[in-house]
């Protein structure tokens, strides 16, 4: 049921992950538990956007660091 509502914000949680990400230190990509760090951090910015009961989990399928 959230699918449409989530697609029709997509524009708002690529800038809001991508505006979170430019701000993220390259050390903090370095250590056991940075993925977990990350993914917590990011998925609290989608549920602000999408709203708690939209989104549960995410999942990082890939990263590239410049």
């Amino acid at each position: 049921p959230y699918a449409g509502q989530v697609e029709a914000l997509k524009p708002r949680l690529m800038d809001v992950l991508n505006s979170y990400l430019r701000a993220v230190d390259t050390v903090e990509f370095d250590g056991s538990g940075a993925l977990v760090r990350l993914r917590a951090q990011m998925l609290r910015r989608v549920q602000i956007v999408v709203g708690n009961e939209a989104e549960h989990d995410l999942l990082i399928q890939e990263f590239v660091v410049n």
